[in-house]
């Protein structure tokens, strides 16, 4: 009778999480560790027969500064663990996700306000497409918005982009709307104003009707260019010629 496919995990002390993972009848080994605050990396490691069959790491220098980062070490280190057994499973079994898999469940997640969750979903997905432009795209913003860390969001987003104009040369600005919202995003996190300006002014242009690009411009309190843009938008000329447009387009 054949075996089923098993995990069966203990917590030891370091803190440090190991599993064994039987499938197919092979008995595979899952290690979890923290490498040290030299590096900030938790690394999750897969042995069969004592030999490196899949690895997975992952960085947590935006714990460092917080007061329980201690415990929050520990359920980052417990949830990469568990991801890194089910991923292992998955891929054993032939059944991993599609990529549009991963997005309508990132989408799902965002909806009810679980960034933390949705941005873990997108580092398991990186795992199994690296360098997907759309994934990096939203895996940039969230770095930028979730994990507060805006300056490796806004590179990371523009490697995104990068790579969508190097694998689709031709047509890629059909995607750029969301390419640049979520990058505007990013900017807006770092304070730069006018950048994430620039961006949804980009993405606009490609998509001027992008009701979350517009939305976007609206928050951030762009205004437009003053009737004579020369003379200061608190002339009187400029007051006046305002106030005859504004009542032109309601008339």
């Amino acid at each position: 009778m054949a075996q089923k496919n098993s995990i069966k995990v203990v917590l030891k002390r370091s803190p440090e999480f190991d599993t064994t993972l039987v499938v197919d009848n092979l008995k595979y080994h899952i290690q979890t560790e923290d490498l040290g605050r030299k590096t900030c990396r938790i690394a999750s490691r897969v042995y069969l027969d004592g030999e490196v069959v899949f690895s997975r790491d992952s960085d947590y220098s935006h714990l460092v500064k917080l007061k329980d980062f201690n415990e929050k070490l520990v359920r980052l280190m417990e949830n990469q663990h568990k991801s890194t057994g089910e991923f292992f499973l998955r891929e054993q079994s032939g059944k991993l996700k599609q990529k549009s898999d991963y997005f309508e469940e990132v989408q799902q997640l965002l909806k009810k306000g679980r960034g933390k969750a949705a941005i873990d979903v997108l580092e398991t997905a990186l795992e199994q497409f690296p360098g997907e432009p759309f994934l990096l795209s939203y895996f940039g913003c969230l770095t930028a918005l979730v994990r507060n860390d805006p300056k490796k969001g806004i590179d990371i987003c523009l490697d995104a982009i990068g790579k969508l104009n190097s694998s689709m040369p031709f047509g890629s600005e059909f995607f750029y709307p969301v390419f640049y919202l979520n990058l505007g995003r990013a900017h807006v996190k770092a304070g730069n104003k006018k950048e994430a300006i620039k961006a949804f002014q980009y993405g606009l242009q490609n998509d001027p009707e992008n009701k979350e690009l517009l939305s976007e411009m609206k928050k951030i309190g762009t205004r437009k260019r003053p009737p004579v843009p020369f003379l200061k938008r608190s002339n009187p000329i400029n007051k006046y010629i305002g106030l005859m447009i504004s009542k032109g387009s309601r008339a």
